[in-house]
């Protein structure tokens, strides 16, 4: 900015050109503003907490290789449990039909196969057996895993749920198992094997494998989750405000579990311990249950609760994961943001 002032100087006056900055007028109110600007808020979330029991099935991605039938002997050229075969011959297998035929149509003493053992791909050729005209790896494996499980919540924004709150693994060699595919199901003629002192009690049920309700393809350290096709609210809770882990207190709270009649009852724990910086596994918070109904329906916690949502001060904060061998009234959960996708 240019400014003209007179001044006078022997006698008369002189005009000099005066240049001011105002530069860093501009400047100091941006610099207030930019260290005054307020923090952004952590946008509020809801889910339909739910707690209903339902039957899960899967397809592998591939095939899972099981304990051999005489665990004192290895299998043949370094295959080992745990290990998934991908392809044979070049071939992707997904089920032990496609084995068969590959194997059938190959129609050599020999297969390369190639496994995926902990996430490193591994060539191998192996002997073929044949017996009554059948060819065979010799090989132990699954195709299919089924069982039953508890829902954790639906997120009406993405149409999503959760479930379980830890991975699918294999019973035999304990390893998570990748998913092709897999479908879940209305549960139908619940039983209970109460649990007890030194014994892990279960959830018994059957359900219609032509009917799913929904889809997943995802399994990993904190459960399963996928799409729902058919989701019906009746009965089920509210939505709820999802809380923040930081905010969870030692102390009571509920977690929603399928009662008798097939409604979703509430029923009181206490959360005993909390491991807030926990992200390695599922296990973030130590719960007992104390509501003496759902200790007589099922003894505490049992196979197939895994799942069932925690509740506390109206927000939904996580879901049950494991029980206690010990004492079934004592178990683990896991915080609910690790479910979330």
């Amino acid at each position: 900015m240019e400014l003209y002032v007179y001044k006078f100087m022997k006698g008369r006056y002189k005009m000099k050109k005066i240049y001011i900055v105002l530069s860093l007028v501009l400047i100091i109110p941006i610099f207030i503003l930019g260290i005054s600007k307020p923090e952004n808020k952590k946008e509020t979330r809801y889910l339909v907490p739910l707690g209903n029991v339902v039957g899960i099935r899967a397809n592998t991605d591939g095939i899972l290789v099981l304990e051999n039938e005489d665990s004192s002997v290895d299998y043949i050229d370094g295959v080992e449990a745990g290990d998934n075969i991908i392809s044979i011959n070049g071939i992707n297998v997904y089920s032990s039909k496609d084995v068969k035929r590959v194997l059938h149509n190959y129609n050599k003493d020999l297969v390369e196969i190639i496994i995926d053992r902990d996430g490193e791909l591994i060539s191998k050729q192996i002997p073929v057996k044949k017996e009554n005209n059948e060819y065979k790896l010799g090989i132990w494996i699954r195709d299919k895993i089924s069982g039953i499980g508890t829902m954790t919540f639906y997120n009406p924004q993405n149409n999503t749920f959760s479930a379980l709150g830890h991975p699918i693994k294999d019973v035999d060699t304990n390893e998570l198992i990748k998913v092709k595919s897999g479908n879940i199901y209305n549960a139908e003629d619940i039983s209970i094997e109460k649990g007890r002192v030194k014994h892990v009690g279960q959830i018994k049920a059957e359900f219609d494998g032509d009917k799913p309700i929904g889809n997943f393809k995802k399994n990993n350290s904190f459960g399963i989750s996928g799409n729902l096709t058919t989701y019906d609210n009746e009965g089920k809770e509210k939505m709820l405000e999802v809380g923040d882990s930081k905010d969870i207190k030692l102390g009571p709270a509920i977690i929603l579990f399928q009662n008798k009649d097939g409604k979703i009852g509430q029923y009181q724990i206490n959360i005993k311990k909390i491991k807030y910086n926990n992200k390695k596994d599922d296990k973030d918070m130590v719960i007992e249950v104390v509501d003496e109904r759902l200790i007589n329906y099922t003894g505490g916690i049992v196979q197939g609760m895994s799942g069932a949502p925690i509740i506390q001060n109206d927000k939904i904060i996580g879901a049950v994961t494991h029980v206690f061998i010990d004492n079934s009234k004592i178990g683990y959960g896991i915080f609910i943001d690790k479910m979330i996708i």
